[in-house]
């Protein structure tokens, strides 16, 4: 099954937020480094509202070179659900090579409510996105996590998410 749901855990139980509420969340994940570097594995870890899904797909070293330059990360709009519909990617190769090592470890940034976010690698790589889908925070919030095929490995060693309300207290 291509771009199929792995993981989809509730961070804010639908009616809790109003839209447009300012809202961060922060996804750390560590990663099998030697899946990367030897295995097709480009799994998309973001956020959703059970429909709208805004994140970013990982890539395997094997997509740093060749004839396209892949970022270590980019950014992916979606609609979500079991599998992954009307997908959109967002500035994904480069002119020239950017990396040369599978990270480790990845930091992804949401501004839900400004529909931004950005990717930071152990690497020092940073990458920013804009999105053009909105959240609907009063549908609730959750993690997902897709790879893109069947035959597709992923090695998380553990994954940290922070969700934080930004402005008032």
């Amino acid at each position: 099954m291509r771009e199929a749901l792995l993981l989809r855990i509730p961070l804010v139980e639908a009616g809790l937020l109003e839209d447009g509420t300012p809202l961060n969340v922060e996804i750390t994940v560590a990663n099998d480094v030697s899946i990367g570097q030897s295995s097709d594995s480009d799994p998309r870890y973001g956020v959703s509202d059970g429909t709208n899904f805004i994140a970013f797909e990982t890539v395997d070293q094997g997509n740093y070179g060749g004839r396209n330059f892949f970022y270590p990360c980019h950014g992916l709009q979606a609609t979500s659900g079991k599998v992954l519909t009307g997908k959109k990617v967002f500035n994904k190769t480069s002119p020239t090579q950017v990396a040369k090592f599978f990270p480790d470890l990845f930091v992804f940034t949401f501004k839900v409510d400004k529909s931004w976010g950005s990717c930071f690698t152990a690497h020092g790589f940073i990458k920013t996105v804009n999105y053009t889908k909105r959240l609907l925070l009063s549908k609730g919030v959750f993690l997902e996590v897709y790879k893109m095929h069947k035959t597709e490995k992923v090695g998380i060693k553990y994954m940290e998410v922070t969700v934080r309300k930004t402005g008032d207290y």
